[in-house]
């Protein structure tokens, strides 16, 4: 008999894609799949309650809700990735006022989980490490250093800096912290594989050479 399990965990790319593992595992439920969404929500406004007191300058905040958002857009997808972004941003700025919410931000943190899950599904490599380095690093440019640099920068600091200017001088430590993040979500992959919120991945020759053993049985 074919073992459908197997079949299931190591498919032709030797990775389940993020939107098999969502339909699989955790898209089974959509109460499931919400859940998740709240949980991660969760965890990223304590991270941000975290960077409160990891705030050693105004222009350097460790920040840690980055990875967060990372590890939920390769879990969940880009729908679930950008659903964390926008409810823990939007919730955080309720527990931690800081003003008046900026629509334009709220929108780029939305687009951090959206293209996350985009990233990481579609990232050419088998490798869940690259994909993590990728989809961090495209996020890191696009969402973090431009399009949220610049909502800031519409909302408090136009009239007293060109956007380059203030980028230069308050947002210059972003691509650190976003290293730091990361990091983290590249170290973290081995839990998410054990505890199932990533397929396992299995090693073309062992897959070929269990196929063949079960073509040779039937």
């Amino acid at each position: 008999m074919r073992n459908t399990q197997q079949e299931i965990a190591t498919p032709d790319n030797d990775i389940v894609g993020s939107q098999q593992l969502r339909k699989k595992r955790i898209g089974s439920s959509p109460t499931k799949y919400l859940t998740y969404i709240a949980v991660f929500a969760a965890l990223a406004i304590v991270m941000k309650l975290i960077g409160q007191v990891l705030t050693f300058t105004d222009s350097f905040k460790v920040t840690l809700i980055y990875f967060i958002w990372l590890i939920a857009g390769a879990v969940l997808g880009p729908i679930g990735g950008g659903a964390v972004g926008f409810v823990s941003d939007v919730l955080g700025a309720i527990v931690i006022p800081m003003g008046a919410i900026n629509p334009l931000l709220v929108l780029g943190n939305t687009a951090y989980g959206v293209i996350a899950g985009l990233c990481f599904k579609y990232t050419p490599s088998r490798s869940y490490v690259v994909k993590m380095l990728v989809t961090g690093v495209v996020c890191t440019i696009v969402c973090t250093c431009l399009f949220n640099s610049f909502a800031i920068w519409v909302m408090f600091y136009k009239d007293m800096f060109s956007f380059w200017q203030y980028f230069a001088a308050k947002r210059a430590m972003q691509p650190l912290v976003a290293g730091i993040n990361i990091f983290i979500a590249v170290a973290m992959i081995p839990l998410l594989v054990n505890i199932g919120l990533l397929p396992k991945q299995v090693k073309k020759e062992k897959k070929d050479a269990q196929h063949i053993g079960e073509d040779a049985r039937r």
